[in-house]
């Protein structure tokens, strides 16, 4: 009979490890869970609070910031002001045999009107800077969506650095033909 007490007694004790183990992962993974929520909250929620800030100030001025990164405006139901270039842009694009080109128009989508004035004074400027991004690329980058879409970001950078009165919202290409 004390055999029989000793041996139930060794059969529990390895149970109660066992939930005992499973008890303290549990917790240790539920903590971690909780350290990447709280860190990502933390490192996001700062956005949020600085524009609150900005809107509380009893005199809210508004500042026209120029985007930051390789971000365009993609809000088409509130489109800005727009200019379209003067000319097609034709270039020889960057092939083993040189026998390739782009021709494409544009269209620039403002940030507000008065900065119309500026892209007309510049368009000289801007049309150089389009012209150098369009020559430099081959087919195969500009070839496909992504392609188009990388283009137009570089090319809304490059015009932004250079621009006062506003920036560039977006890029529009009206015709786009690779031949």
């Amino acid at each position: 009979m004390a055999e029989e007490k000793e041996t139930t007694e060794e059969q529990q004790t390895p149970k109660q490890n066992k939930t005992l183990i499973f008890v303290i992962i549990g917790v240790i993974v539920l903590l971690l869970m909780i350290g990447v929520v709280a860190g990502f909250w933390l490192l996001s929620g700062n956005k949020g609070s600085d524009e609150a800030k900005s809107l509380e100030s009893p005199m809210n001025i508004q500042v026209q910031k120029k985007p930051s990164g390789d971000t365009r405006a993609s809000n088409y139901l509130n489109v800005g002001p727009l200019y379209q270039m003067p000319e097609p842009f034709i270039v020889n694009l960057v092939t083993q045999s040189g026998r390739r080109y782009l021709k494409t128009s544009i269209t620039l989508e403002l940030s507000n009107e008065k900065l119309q004035k500026e892209v007309e004074a510049k368009s000289t400027i801007i049309q150089d800077s389009i012209i150098e991004i369009l020559s430099s690329k081959s087919i195969e980058e500009i070839a496909t969506t992504k392609g188009k879409d990388r283009l137009k970001d570089e090319i809304v950078n490059r015009i932004n650095n250079f621009l006062i009165d506003g920036y560039i919202k977006n890029v529009f290409f009206t015709e786009f033909v690779i031949q």
